[in-house]
């Protein structure tokens, strides 16, 4: 844990808490000077006019006008109180992420994939897992682009460069990163913001006579009251024209409700994603990486900011209509649904398909803050470097970044040269399997462009694929055994079609008896090795081993060793050469009573 950088988190936590305080006692002053604006407007106007009329309307117009003003002044202060107290979240969860306790944190579970290539291997989702570990997102949107970067390792050199970069300028805006987490945290994760419709044009009737009408109706009517209200008209005519709105209104009915079901509220999710926006839009970033993405949000000569806001705007005007009452009102004088069908059809001409882009925009650079977040919390770790033309995978003192630093052994590894595959053996709980996710992450995470725990890493881009947690399917009538088998076809065939891989395989056929076991995990590596994989092979049986007498260049041998001493096993969950010497299942079974 870094002493240091909790410190920051701590300091910062409570310099928020303490503004967040002030807000809310400042709102408490600005309700209370609110009402009494409010409730003073009409006693001023009664107790001054007997005085003078004039100054009886003036104090009253004056405590008419603070009053608006008071009400602008604590929707602001409201707003920087809930940022502040956001931040103060975003602070106190890095402590308790420094401590180990990622809780709050989204574990990701919607993405565990048994079937995938190496996530369910690996633990990289659900509870406890690295998903959790890395996940600083406040966008579904951005927690699914997460996903997905987690879930690819087959880059270009050129693609996994760009985004070290990128990642790596956003290490160092530290403002940056927690003022965008802040700004768009509200963003409700349940609810999917970007809708299709909204880029698919609403069909509306005699659209051009609904552009005139919306404006000449409302006009005529707010005409027509002013004349009646002056006693000049005592007809009423202006009845008339709320007659005609609402017959106009009527007439596109369904076309109203059909908008309100579908865009309910998405004014107020859609005004945090115009913030966010326009954070990216007005920072100077230097990475060609966050430069591509800000370059794509401006669209005709405007921002992507503007126009997104144009639109919040729009679904927030009709938001105003739910209410029963003032909808029939603003109906009734202003045409105030069809003017708002109308300016949402001339929006999705002009823009329709743009917000899929902004969208793809944010969730990028939400994604990547969840990376920069985890490279500014590890200043110990080491930005990885990437291989020329020939393979190579080469790590120095590599740790597993979910282990507690305390407790957590390193090994270094490689795999270059003429090496392609490394049979690793040693005893039950020698730290085999861990060692082998400990491989796994690290180049999942490079990959990404993120840092990794270790001393120095070299790797070349190339796509990982494990057999390491094979489970039977009842449901599709499958054993362990076929299934193992079946995963094992999938790595062939993806071999035979000239896929690049790293292969990681902990105890291969597992489901069989030891001849078959051995002979056809002999058979396995002599494929592996004839298609020119790299890759490595945990296992128990050390007759494999021998395999590195018929390709001495090819395969090397490495184990994990335990020391039996007075009667107790000891675990250094050391890499060194060779094979293995100790196994324990026997004397662990005779420890623990299981055998006499």
């Amino acid at each position: 844990m870094n002493a240091e950088i909790l410190h920051t988190y701590g300091q910062l936590a409570s310099q928020y808490q303490a503004l967040s305080d002030s807000g809310k006692k400042q709102l408490k002053l600005l309700a209370l000077a609110r009402f009494i604006c409010f409730t003073g407007i009409f006693p001023a106007y009664y107790y001054l006019n007997p005085v003078s009329n004039l100054l009886a309307i003036g104090v009253a117009l004056l405590l008419m006008i603070a009053f608006f003003i008071l009400i602008k002044q604590f929707i602001q202060t409201e707003k920087q109180q809930l940022f502040n107290q956001r931040l103060v979240q975003i602070n106190r969860n890095e402590i308790e992420a420094l401590k180990h306790n990622y809780t709050a944190f989204d574990p990701g579970n919607e993405f565990t994939d048994p079937h995938h290539d190496y996530s369910y291997d690996l633990d990289l989702f659900g509870s406890g897992s690295m998903f959790q570990f890395l996940n600083r997102t406040i966008t579904r949107q951005g927690k699914n682009q997460l996903a997905t970067l987690l879930k690819q390792t087959n880059r270009t050199s050129e693609d996994i460069r760009n985004r070290q970069d990128g990642i790596r300028e956003l290490a160092e805006e530290f403002t940056w990163r927690q003022n965008f987490m802040a700004k768009g945290m509200e963003t409700d994760g349940t609810k999917d913001l970007y809708n299709e419709s909204i880029d698919q044009v609403i069909p509306l009737k005699s659209v051009a006579l609904l552009k005139y009408l919306r404006i000449l109706l409302p006009a005529l009517t707010l005409l027509l009251i002013g004349i009646s209200i002056t006693g000049i008209d005592s007809h009423s005519f202006y009845k008339w024209l709320f007659f005609a709105q609402w017959i106009t209104t009527g007439l596109y009915i369904k076309t109203i409700i059909k908008f309100h079901l579908k865009f309910e509220s998405q004014g107020k999710l859609l005004s945090r994603y115009v913030e966010m926006l326009r954070q990216i839009e007005t920072f100077d970033f230097k990475s060609s990486c966050l430069l591509s993405l800000k370059e794509q949000l401006a669209h005709q000569g405007k921002t992507a900011s503007t126009i997104t806001s144009e639109l919040q705007k729009i679904l927030d005007q009709f938001d105003y209509s739910k209410n029963i009452l003032v909808g029939f009102i603003l109906d009734s004088i202003f045409l105030w649904d069809i003017g708002c069908l109308v300016k949402l059809n001339k929006w999705q001409k002009d823009y329709a398909g743009v917000l899929p882009r902004w969208f793809e925009v944010i969730a990028e650079t939400d994604a990547l803050i969840s990376l920069a977040n985890c490279n500014y919390n590890h200043p110990e770790w080491t930005a990885p470097t990437l291989s020329g033309a020939e393979f190579r995978f080469e790590a120095s003192e590599m740790g597993h970044p979910l282990i507690d630093e305390t407790r957590c052994v390193h090994n270094s590894f490689q795999i270059i040269k003429n090496e392609q595959i490394v049979i690793i053996t040693g005893a039950n709980m020698a730290g085999k399997s861990t060692f082998l996710r400990t491989v796994g992450i690290n180049l999942v995470l490079a990959s990404t462009g993120c840092k990794v725990y270790a001393q120095s890493f070299c790797f070349s881009p190339v796509r990982l694929y494990t057999n390491m947690r094979t489970s039977d399917n009842l449901m599709n009538d499958e054993s362990y055994f076929y299934a193992e088998l079946l995963r094992l076809q999938t790595l062939l065939n993806m071999l035979r079609k000239g896929e690049n891989l790293l292969v990681i395989i902990d105890e291969m056929l597992k489901g069989t008896n030891s001849t078959d076991k051995l002979n056809g995990s002999k058979a396995l590596i002599n494929q592996l090795i004839a298609l020119n994989t790299h890759g490595i092979v945990a296992t128990h049986d050390l007759s494999l081993t021998d395999l590195s007498t018929l390709y001495p260049s090819a395969i090397k041998n490495q184990c994990f060793e335990v020391q039996l001493h007075d009667d107790e096993l000891t675990f250094d969950y050391k890499l060194s050469n060779g094979v293995t010497r100790t196994m324990n299942a026997t004397f662990l079974m005779k420890k623990m009573g299981i055998i006499p």
